[in-house]
């Protein structure tokens, strides 16, 4: 076998770990601040106790039904405008209608009249 080879079989060859090291890891990872806990972990902690949940889930109630009543309202308002719109537009075209229907019983009475004279 070639020296090279010997040497990169010895290199990599499995070797236990040096006494003491499991003792120095476990040290040295007590000895790391505490991670500071995610906003999401914080949120549930708060929510741990169930009178928060309830009062979340209250709240949560509130602003959805809130949101639902503006939005009918909206809704409401829009469809009121389209009336307002669509009435005078009935009534432009009815006047414009009446106009010409006034105009026409004009003639015919200022042709009835002439043919009496």
């Amino acid at each position: 076998m070639n020296p090279w080879e010997e040497k990169l079989r010895e290199a990599l060859a499995r070797k236990g770990a040096p006494e003491g090291f499991a003792e120095r890891v476990l040290a040295r990872i007590r000895e790391l601040p505490e991670p500071a806990a995610s906003p999401w972990a914080r949120l549930r902690a708060i929510f741990a106790r169930p009178v928060l949940r309830w009062a979340a889930a209250a709240l949560c109630l509130v602003i959805a039904g809130s949101v639902g009543y503006r939005e009918r309202q909206e809704g409401q308002r829009r469809e009121g405008e389209m009336a307002r719109v669509q009435v005078r537009q009935a009534l432009r075209i009815a006047s414009v209608k009446l106009n010409a229907a006034r105009r026409r019983v004009e003639e015919i009475n200022q042709a009835t009249v002439q043919r009496r004279l």
